[in-house]
């Protein structure tokens, strides 16, 4: 009967395999992928590694090597979980080269090798000189518990690294950020089966006791995870990529270009002082804040921001640029759309995610309000720029 479970369970370590792989193709053959990319494509190669190993492990010769099981199989414990850690670290700093001092985050593989390499040496460089030396036994040992340790220690500094990137979005909105935050969350939940079950399993080895089935349980976790990383990747490219920043786009070139229809921005007048003021003072907040991209900013928001009233805010809005407050935030968001929609570098985003990221909470609400006022849909703007 566990014959039987090892052989299906087998078929869903090599599935976690293959998943490693696609998401390290996916992840480095993106152009416009943040450093950060390199350490989630390191955490992927570890994750499916280690359940390739135990794919091979079930069916031994010829998948199993015994050479590289007894140089670097114990090894794969202490790669789990530093990479996470540091993918989010990345991400959240905006890092675009590896840190120096990041290296003693690796400190432990870089003594197992060393350590390794000294055995291996002092017993004539054989495979069977290796693994008959008394400590060579303590050296696995070793691993699996420096990796017990490491499991919780290194849940907790990312969840307080996305507790700060919260926060962050609480001064500073944007949706996609959040659903990276969301994304994050997830995966540094699932690290939680993975040590403690591998902390478990250590406990019970070390008092001789078979934990196949445990080691069989986080295996398992580790597969399904490497499944929802790649799915992630696949159905959210936008989330793997470098945060879009300022590109200015000029539209009225393009007049051979230009659809019927197609209309300039349009320069509000100035009526008086005071509702000057508070325009320039909104204006200004809204370029440096970018506060159109929260789906569910208020007057009152703005009120806030520019140190007026929400009288004042009204009264400046609805008199000078004649429109109401929410005329006046699905306009920025329209232009944000199209400044987006007309970036190359961005031309594999969806048109979800392009609404998202200019602050919309209804795609059906930006395609009615972008072909009302363009007299085009997104994805023909898009098509239209983009040829030029």
């Amino acid at each position: 009967m566990l014959r039987t479970f090892e052989l299906f369970f087998s078929v869903f370590m090599l599935f976690g395999a293959s998943q490693a792989v696609t998401s390290m193709v996916l992840l480095l053959k993106n152009r416009q992928k943040p450093f950060a990319s390199y350490l989630l494509a390191l955490l992927t190669l570890s994750w499916g590694f280690s359940c390739y190993w135990f794919f091979a492990f079930i069916h031994g010769a010829p998948y199993f090597s015994r050479a590289i099981t007894s140089f670097i199989g114990p090894m794969v414990s202490l790669t789990l979980f530093p990479p996470l850690f540091l993918y989010v670290k990345y991400l959240f700093f905006e890092y675009d080269s590896f840190r120096r001092k990041d290296h003693l985050h690796f400190l432990p593989v870089y003594v197992y090798l060393a350590f390794t390499l000294y055995l291996f040496l002092s017993q004539g460089a054989t495979i069977d000189g290796l693994r008959s030396h008394p400590w060579y036994s303590s050296r696995s040992m070793a691993s699996s518990l420096v990796a017990m340790v490491q499991g919780p220690f290194y849940f907790f500094k990312a969840n307080r690294l996305l507790n700060l990137w919260q926060q962050k979005l609480k001064d500073e909105y944007s949706d996609i950020e959040n659903k990276k935050l969301e994304w994050l969350r997830i995966i540094n939940s699932l690290f939680v089966p993975v040590f403690l079950i591998g902390g478990v399993s250590t406990i019970i080895k070390s008092a001789h006791v078979n934990a196949y089935l445990l080691y069989m349980a986080y295996h398992g976790v580790m597969a399904w995870s490497l499944f929802h990383i790649t799915l992630s990747i696949v159905r959210h490219p936008y989330l793997f990529t470098l945060p879009v920043r300022p590109v200015e786009v000029k539209y009225t070139p393009m007049l051979s270009h230009r659809p019927s229809g197609f209309k300039a921005p349009i320069i509000a007048p100035q009526v008086s002082k005071k509702g000057e003021d508070v325009l320039k003072r909104l204006q200004k907040v809204m370029e440096e804040k970018k506060l159109f991209k929260n789906p569910a900013i208020s007057l009152s928001d703005l009120a806030r921001e520019t140190g007026e009233s929400r009288n004042s805010v009204s009264a400046a809005l609805n008199n000078h640029l004649q429109k109401n407050f929410y005329d006046y935030i699905n306009a920025l968001r329209i232009e944000e759309s199209k400044r987006l929609l007309s970036n190359e570098r961005l031309e594999h985003f969806t048109i979800e995610a392009i609404a998202s990221e200019a602050g919309f909470g209804s795609v059906s609400v930006f395609y009615r309000l972008f072909k009302t006022q363009e007299k085009m849909t997104p994805a023909e703007f898009r098509k239209i720029f983009l040829q030029r």
